[in-house]
């Protein structure tokens, strides 16, 4: 099993999280361009890949049916539409998403906001609750500094590894675009 989590920025000038997960936790860095993500990913071939931004716009107004569920759960969001810079992280999101389903690829459509939300952990500075909570699954974030992009990536690679086991749910509709999210029993 090989699974990429991205912390995706809205543009190439700035940092992604990235961590690849498997059985372990086999990497966590940071990336930049399309070009350095592509090629990564396409090096690795993963069974999915969890990006943390929109993949997909609304079909009326600026929220989806994503939003309204996540706004329903008192889940803080940035909506795809209506800010200039969240239409060019979904732009970006997009198109990767659509490169990678081309070649073949599993991807999901993740957002750390929520999973730290419902798992009740802080959305910053979360390395020891995240950290605790791998241990369960006898994953290993090793000891080190991390940029709160690289934590968003292995809490994105993390959903997507509950994913292929059946412990999520899915908000939104299906025709409209899913945010994939923790279930939590």
């Amino acid at each position: 099993m090989k699974i990429i989590g991205l912390d995706l920025a809205g543009t190439e000038g700035n940092t992604t999280g990235f961590c690849l997960m498997g059985e372990e936790i086999t990497e966590v860095s940071e990336l930049m361009t399309n070009e350095e993500i592509v090629s990564k990913v396409e090096e690795i071939k993963p069974d999915v890949v969890a990006i943390d931004a929109p993949l997909s716009f609304p079909t009326n107004g600026n929220w989806r049916q994503a939003e309204y569920d996540m706004n329903s759960r008192k889940i803080k969001f940035f909506p795809p539409k209506g800010l200039l810079a969240m239409e060019k992280l979904t732009v970006r999101g997009i198109a990767l998403k659509d490169h990678f389903q081309k070649k073949g690829f599993l991807v999901i459509e993740v957002y750390p906001g929520a999973f730290y939300d419902i798992l009740n952990m802080p959305r910053k500075g979360n390395y020891l609750e995240l950290k605790r909570l791998l241990k369960i699954y006898n994953l290993n974030l090793e000891k080190r500094e991390y940029s709160q992009h690289e934590l968003d990536a292995v809490a994105s690679a993390f959903t997507a590894r509950l994913f292929l086991e059946a412990k999520v749910e899915f908000l939104g509709s299906e025709d409209e675009g899913q945010i994939v999210v923790p279930k939590v029993r």
